[in-house]
């Protein structure tokens, strides 16, 4: 299924470079291994819940700018932080997860990826006392939290960029796109911080 999924990238113009699709494969298979055993996301449909997820987030990567520091808010599974950083070395990323077995495979992951630029941090958001360029949420429920605090983690001119099925009201920016392994439309909803 993961060849499939890079000739769809293809298909639609993203083309990824060859060792950056390895470590994405490798990825893939250890999200496949410990999923079993760690339930790190839904076990139905396994090859085409990773298919959505790493799309929509090579989708997110060719519009995002230049970034130093990332926060994967909520990290889970670390689809966000852990994609974005196999395809962004020079950025540092950082990926918060409360749950202690979710972080125990992020730092798995990180260890056997081998990715220098990743770091897991377990606890809350609230407990970050640093912020970002980019903060990246994909848990509805960290929306509010992240909204009510932006400027305690987002640096002015960053960016928070939460995933949703609908529209977020203003001052989000919502940019609509088509995930082929999805069955509708999803919006990437971008708060940016302006002062």
């Amino acid at each position: 299924m993961f060849e499939a999924f890079l000739s769809k990238l293809l298909e639609d113009g993203i083309k990824i470079e060859k060792d950056k699709a390895n470590l994405l494969r490798n990825y893939w298979e250890l999200l496949k291994l410990y999923n079993t055993t760690m339930h790190l996301f839904s076990r139905k449909q396994v090859e085409k819940e990773l298919a959505r997820q790493f799309y929509d987030i090579i989708l997110l990567n060719v519009f995002l700018p230049k970034y130093k520091k990332l926060i994967d808010a909520g990290a889970g599974a670390g689809f966000a932080g852990i994609i974005l950083s196999i395809l962004n070395e020079e950025s540092e990323h950082v990926l918060v997860e409360r749950a202690k077995k979710k972080k125990t495979f992020l730092e798995m992951a990180i260890l056997k990826l081998s990715l220098k630029n990743a770091v897991p941090i377990g606890g809350d958001i609230s407990s970050l006392s640093f912020s970002a360029d980019v903060v990246v949420s994909k848990a509805s429920c960290m929306r509010e939290i992240l909204e009510n605090r932006l400027s305690s983690y987002v640096r002015v001119g960053g960016f928070l960029v939460h995933f949703s099925a609908h529209k977020l009201p203003p001052p989000y920016k919502n940019y609509e796109f088509r995930n082929p392994f999805r069955s509708s439309s999803s919006y990437l909803s971008v708060l940016e911080r302006v002062i």
